[in-house]
């Protein structure tokens, strides 16, 4: 089976029907402007921050509302879970911070016909880091 991104024992991959349409990665290198007084800030490095990634993309039926209720149940582990992309790396771990779900075309029964949604991944360091 093909996978886009594995995170923990969920798989976002098209042929399971939980695909992402978008990935966003963020790094930061560290630098912070410390204010001088009578003259422009002088740039620090803190040290490097965390990296972070947004999946987002959209879900269909009752299948793309179990798919997040899945999600959830894992957020509420609150445990780091590992995260492996399509190529086969592994990411380390992650921490799940936030899942945003958009419903959209709801049916009479409360199923939701387009389910939209935003998984935010923060990594997870230790103190072996």
């Amino acid at each position: 089976m093909q996978q886009q991104i594995v995170l923990g024992d969920f798989v976002f991959s098209v042929s399971n029907k939980t695909a992402y349409e978008r990935l966003m990665r963020k790094s930061t290198g560290g630098w912070v402007a410390v204010d001088i007084v009578g003259t422009k800030p002088r740039s620090h490095n803190t040290g490097q921050g965390l990296e972070t990634i947004t999946l987002s993309g959209k879900l269909f039926g009752v299948q793309g509302m179990g798919a997040l209720n899945r999600l959830r149940e894992l957020q509420s582990s609150r445990q780091p879970q590992t995260v492996v992309d399509g190529h086969g790396r592994n990411l380390g771990r992650w921490k799940i911070m936030d899942i945003t779900e958009t419903q959209q075309r709801v049916i009479d029964n409360g199923t939701a016909m387009i389910v939209g949604f935003d998984v935010a991944l923060e990594e997870f360091a230790d103190e072996n880091r």
